[in-house]
């Protein structure tokens, strides 16, 4: 990789880490607002996965379905057949405006953020970066 696609990659990584910190302070601090929290769980997994696709230079479309972006990774690696993303998908655009909107339990938004929390350890283990 080039510094410069070294760099990109690295910046999604950071906005992943922020979405992820954000979403654990909602869950722990303010879980009135679950459905903010999982809206970044969704977002940590559409970052690291698309980091990930960085990584290995495979394009990717400009969307925010999981499921395309799993199955970009998992075309690569198989590692990612572990990783169930339940509908955590929901929560990128459906849950974000008040015709549809998504009311999780605390337990569903832990479990989101769980499923950010191996996504983020799986695509870390798979550029080196631990």
């Amino acid at each position: 990789m080039t510094d410069a696609e070294i760099k990109y990659m690295r910046q999604w990584l950071e906005k992943a880490e922020h979405d992820l910190i954000a979403a654990q302070l909602i869950i722990e601090v303010q879980p009135i607002i679950l459905d903010v929290a999982c809206f970044h769980c969704q977002q940590v997994v559409e970052k690291y996965l698309k980091a990930f696709l960085i990584w290995e230079k495979q394009d990717f479309p400009k969307t925010h379905n999981l499921d395309i972006l799993l199955k970009k990774c998992l075309d690569i690696n198989n590692s990612f057949e572990t990783v169930d993303l339940s509908n955590l998908e929901d929560f990128a655009v459906r849950g974000r405006y008040p015709h549809d909107f998504i009311s999780p339990s605390i337990e569903e938004a832990r479990y989101f953020y769980e499923i950010a929390l191996t996504v983020k350890a799986l695509v870390r283990k798979e550029i080196g970066i631990m």
